[in-house]
């Protein structure tokens, strides 16, 4: 079953700001060749690489800052804006240890990280909405030393049940 648009607007904010979690922790654990040493800097939304649900207008902007990326803590803020001009900001301030972490912006809202076998980032992001399980790629820059882009495969399922994919994908600059 499709959400609807506002549905759908209920989950862009916490889906952002997890997804710049996930790239913080892409400097944390898991092998060195098989993600970047940083990520440090602005993550923008790729509209046009991105593949979003059915009559889902993309955020007019997303922007994603990594202001810390040092392998233990991590820190962020992300600022969406939306074509009818809502927007929002959340930031995240935690530790890189697979504990659910609250994030702030978003009341009730936790995410929490695991490196897979094969060196994608795995994010669970939970609220009263429902819950959301994205796993992201990271590729471009010299040998993965710095990653240029993020793919973020998502599948959410809100609180009645209903689920719904789709893929982000982010460029650093």
């Amino acid at each position: 079953m499709t959400l609807s648009a506002s549905e759908r607007r209920i989950w862009r904010l916490p889906l952002a700001a997890s997804l710049l979690a996930v790239l913080l922790l892409s400097a944390g654990e898991g092998s060195a060749a098989e993600r970047p040493t940083s990520i440090l800097g602005k993550w923008r939304f790729n509209a046009a690489e991105s593949e979003l649900l059915p009559g889902e207008a993309p955020p007019k902007e997303l922007v994603m800052e990594v202001t810390q990326d040092d392998g233990v803590k991590f820190r962020w803020t992300a600022t969406v804006k939306m074509p009818d001009g809502a927007s929002g900001v959340t930031r995240f301030d935690g530790a890189i240890d697979g504990k659910a972490y609250p994030i702030d912006g978003r009341p009730g809202s936790t995410s929490s990280f695991a490196w897979t076998p094969d060196g994608s980032l795995k994010q669970v992001s939970e609220s009263s909405a429902g819950i959301a399980v994205e796993v992201c790629s990271f590729t471009g820059g010299n040998s993965h030393i710095t990653a240029r882009k993020m793919t973020c495969a998502t599948r959410q399922t809100d609180s009645r049940g209903r689920s719904a994919s789709y893929v982000e994908v982010f460029d650093l600059g």
